[in-house]
This record gives C-alpha cells, structure tokens and sequence, in this order.
C-alpha cells in the first residue's frame, strides 16, 4: 500500500481519546488507527451503495413484492458479505 503523508490536527482531548482507543484495539499507533477508522467507513460506504442500488432495482421491479423483514435481512446480509475484511 502506498502511503502519502498528511497532516491532521486534534484537539488535545480527541488526541488522548484516540491515543486510548488505539492502545484498547492494539494499534501500533494512532495514525493505524485512524488508518483503520478511514478504511471502515469506505466500507461501509460500499455496503450503503450496494444496498442503495438493490433497494432501487426492487422498486422498478414490477414483481417485487412486499418488503419484508426476511427480505430485508437477507439483503443485509448479502451486502456485508460483499464488504472485504480487515487482514
């Protein structure tokens, strides 16, 4: 993976939440660990378009069909089956 350096300043209390919240997940630092904040919420922005796009194909479907719980739940877990896996 190529790294690019950045800047990004924290306040002195979101600095030692971090710091704190790194050490509890065993992150070698706080730059891991904002590395990993980053790459989770991509993901979970993959599984919100994914979810988006089969909700909207469903709608134009002219069998859709009712909606239901079970529906639902299996969609959910189709989308995050799709999401790839911190290593």
């Amino acid at each position: 993976m190529n790294k690019m350096s950045s800047t990004v300043s924290l306040s002195q209390r979101a600095r030692a939440l971090a710091q704190e919240r790194a050490k509890e997940e065993g992150f070698d630092s706080v730059d891991a660990y904002v590395d990993a904040l980053i790459e989770e919420d991509r993901n979970s922005s993959v599984v919100k378009g994914w979810m988006r796009t089969r909700i909207k194909e469903g709608l134009a479907s002219p069998n859709a069909g009712r909606l239901t719980k079970r529906k639902l739940n299996r969609l959910i877990r189709e989308g995050i089956a799709r999401v790839p896996r911190r290593a």
